[in-house]
């Protein structure tokens, strides 16, 4: 006779029973909750929580025993702020709203929850049928977190005092970004403020924004800049609606050039745009390279100039301009603006205009887009198409036809044709990250010339062809070479602004090397300046492995040569602190130059000093950068912030770092600026516990964010702060029972422990003075004790040792 061999499965089981404890006479409580595995106690904890495998976010999560372990007590809109579809199972419809439920599966076929206790991680399986369909990176609406109220100052301040032998002079630059936020509104502000002989503060722009969450679209009112994708970019006063792409997945959705030059002196680099200095620092002799702009409009050339120590300028223009935006297939993208124009010059027309464009997805990757300018002596119109030419790139085409009325009433009339083009080939390495190409009909004035047009210093040079390029070669191991071209010239004028970088750059072994040639002519200067640069920069090791040797050496058509050697880096104590030494010479009796500099960078910001030398002159610069912000815990102080940022909240978790970033840790009272967070995506925050002191414990150690445009939000931890405590638990019957829950008595948010072998259990966040609450229940009956407590302050081990007696007390 044969017989089918039988299967038995079995689940890991604890028998509370089988518990051996050290002392004959402690008694067991109800320890049921623990008889499987990852058992334990209903209650409300606070957990991370994941779906299908991704992280989600953090809450409080009420779990109750079902089937021997817990279950989470959930809502449907709680399921649909996780991505649930859950219009699409008829059984949600028998729950009213605000109903809760535990059984997850008797509503969503499959579905499952597991809860992680030792990770503090509620783990939700849902079928990916059951599952709103998003895009990559896709974080719903509802979720964007507008944030506190707050207020903020975030500064950027350098300067420097300079000795010539004909005279002395100092000069400083304060830039200033302010704003206030309340609800969804963010009032903004942008103002600098130069002195040297005399004082000039210049308000850039104020205004009020919010985001309008239905349209993904931002409200701007106030001082602000129109689009420049379609028409050039234009300051006004008034009101702007426009798509905000940040607002979409990262799957669904650019810009700041690299501004580059060099310097045959210790210079100042001042970088304005639509009128206004935006940027300014201080250079070695040599080649430098600009690659943290800030720019205040979307796009609008930018003027460079380079002022030597000797007191001589040069001045070149950086095209910045947007590329072409290609959209999906039914996609729109829009902007209106409508206000009173502001061109900065005294001499210029200041009416009232409207202008507006549209981009629209069509099929076949084509995108059709337009737009308008219409003031009371101006009008024009904009079409144009975009196509995607797949392994060929993408090229954009438009015609902009305007029509000006002067001042004497004379009209002009006359066309502008663009082309753009913008593509990358991997396999060759070859990247055009702009090229285009415009001209302009003689009688065709933008928006800026035409309200120029027959004032004082009117401007009848309007722009007649422009190019632009800029294109990367990539040579495998052997380095790349990097192009980028400029050119423009104007209508009745044989001058011209043209601007040429094309370089070499590689490594090897860490050792980096590169070889440069510029060209530059501005059509206020006749003289073109062409010069070429090498540089070869080496990282050293040892006790030195923070810190590298660099020569660099130019040359001009000129005849002006410079030699500069430098040795810079991080001090070995303090890797926050950099460094810089150097020394240089050059040609036509400039002769040496030396310079020193230290850069410190905090947590509450950054500051530099330095001092330069050579023949003409001795400079003493400075320099600070910061923030600080006004919030409803007090005054924090920070690094320069971002359009978004968090305010990290850890109540008397003082000095502890926060892995965001660098050098960034809480102050004193336990509050802290992480400087910059990305709007509408998922931020995680995460302390580091290692830089915690002995009296200090958080629940969590990582919060997730997601900030609405603009906002200040806070990152809040549940901490306690004290003593680290091992109680032993005595009551009338001897120790209190092995499994009695422990917490500090009136004060919920307290941690809680669980009482162990020998009636010890150990506790965190524990005062000077205070009352422990024990509870458990035996043989169906609840029982309660409380042991009031002394620390003396003479105690300094890292875990106080108390040893009492429990008194029972009656009722819950």
């Amino acid at each position: 006779m044969l017989c089918r061999p039988g299967f038995a499965r079995a689940e890991d089981y604890f028998d509370p029973a089988a518990l051996e404890l050290s002392s004959p006479q402690q008694k067991t409580a109800d320890l049921h909750y623990f008889a499987t595995q990852g058992g334990q106690q209903p209650g409300t904890y606070p957990v991370s929580i994941w779906v299908n495998g991704q992280a989600f976010g953090q809450s409080n999560i009420t779990f109750v025993e079902q089937n021997d372990k817990l279950t989470p007590v959930l809502t449907a809109a709680q399921l649909a702020e996780y991505g649930v579809n859950v219009s699409a199972f008829s059984s949600f419809d028998n729950l009213h709203e605000g109903e809760t439920f535990t059984r997850i599966g008797q509503y969503i076929p499959d579905a499952t929850s597991q809860f992680d206790f030792s990770a503090q991680r509620l783990n939700l399986s849902i079928p990916q049928a059951a599952m709103n369909v998003q895009s990559r990176g896709y974080v719903d609406p509802a979720r964007w977190d507008d944030g506190i109220p707050a207020a903020f100052v975030d500064y950027t301040l350098s300067g420097s005092q300079t000795e010539q032998s004909t005279h002395n002079g100092h000069s400083s630059f304060l830039n200033l970004r302010s704003g206030i936020n309340l609800g969804p509104w963010r009032l903004r502000n942008m103002s600098s403020m130069q002195y040297d002989t005399t004082r000039r503060w210049h308000s850039l722009s104020t205004y009020l924004q919010r985001d309008v969450i239905s349209l993904k679209s931002q409200l701007r009112m106030g001082d602000t800049y129109t689009s420049g994708e379609i028409f050039d970019s234009v300051q006004f006063r008034g009101a702007q609606l426009m798509s905000n792409d940040e607002m979409l997945p990262d799957s669904l959705r650019g810009f700041a050039p690299v501004i580059r030059g060099v310097a045959h002196s210790n210079a100042k680099v001042t970088v304005s745009q639509h009128g206004y200095v935006i940027y300014e620092t201080y250079v070695s002799p040599g080649a430098f390279a600009i690659k943290d702009l800030y720019p205040t409009a979307q796009s609008g050339d930018l003027e460079v100039t380079v002022k030597e120590s000797d007191g001589s300028e040069r001045t070149f223009t950086q095209p910045f301009a947007s590329v072409p935006f290609m959209l999906r297939e039914g996609r729109i993208k829009y902007s209106l603006s409508a206000g009173r124009f502001h061109s900065g010059q005294d001499q210029s027309r200041s009416p009232t205009f409207i202008q507006s464009t549209l981009f629209y997805g069509l099929p076949a990757e084509f995108t059709l887009y337009g737009g308008t300018q219409l003031a009371e002596d101006y009008h024009a119109l904009a079409l144009g198409v975009g196509h995607n030419l797949g392994e060929l790139g993408s090229l954009g085409a438009d015609v902009t036809l305007a029509d000006t009325t002067a001042l004497s009433g004379k009209r002009y009339s006359g066309h502008s044709l663009r082309a753009q083009y913008q593509k990358s080939f991997a396999e060759a390495g070859t990247s055009f990250s702009l090229a285009s190409y415009r001209y302009s009909s003689s009688g065709f004035y933008d928006f800026s010339e035409a309200m120029m047009l027959e004032s004082q210093y009117g401007l009848i040079d309007n722009k007649r062809t422009r190019q632009e390029i800029a294109v990367t070669q990539e040579l495998g191991d052997a380095g790349n070479l990097s192009l980028s071209a400029y050119s423009q010239d104007y209508w009745h004028s044989q001058s011209s602004d043209k601007t040429l970088h094309a370089g070499f750059y590689s490594a090897w072994k860490g050792i980096s090397w590169g070889v440069g040639y510029y060209y530059t002519k501005s059509s206020s200067h006749n003289d073109p300046d062409r010069s070429w640069s090498f540089n070869i920069n080496i990282p050293l090791g040892g006790m030195l492995a923070g810190s590298s040797v660099s020569y660099t050496t130019s040359s001009d058509n000129h005849g002006y040569t410079s030699h500069q050697v430098a040795m810079y880096g991080s001090v070995p104590t303090n890797p926050n602190l950099n460094y810089s030494v150097q020394q240089g010479y050059a040609s036509q009796g400039q002769g040496s130059n030396s310079g020193a500099s230290l850069d410190y960078h905090g947590g509450y910001g950054e500051t530099q000093l330095g001092y330069r030398r050579d023949r003409d002159s001795s400079q003493i610069t400075w320099g600070a950068s910061g923030s600080i912000v006004a919030h409803p815990h007090g005054i924090t102080l920070g690094q320069s912030l971002g359009d978004s940022f968090a305010i990290v909240r850890a109540p008397g978790a003082a000095n502890v770092a926060i892995e965001n970033g660098s050098n960034l840790h809480t102050d004193w009272r336990g509050y802290a600026v992480v400087p910059t967070l990305t709007a509408y995506h998922k931020n995680f925050i995460t302390l580091d516990t290692q830089s915690m002191t002995s009296d200090t414990d958080v629940e969590q150690f990582g919060a997730t964010v997601i900030p609405g445009g603009s906002a200040v939000v806070e990152a809040n931890y549940m901490t306690h702060i004290g003593h680290r405590v091992l109680f032993t638990l005595h009551d009338h019957q001897g120790l209190v029972p092995f499994g009695a829950s422990a917490q500090l008595a009136d004060d919920k948010t307290a941690a809680t422990g669980m009482v162990a072998d020998g009636g010890t259990v150990y506790l965190s966040g524990m005062p000077d003075d205070g009352t422990l609450e024990v509870r458990w229940n035996d043989a169906g009956v609840a029982h309660r004790c409380t042991l009031p407590f002394h620390i003396a302050a003479t105690e300094q081990d890292a875990v106080k040792r108390v040893d009492g007696k429990c008194l029972s007390q009656r009722g819950l």
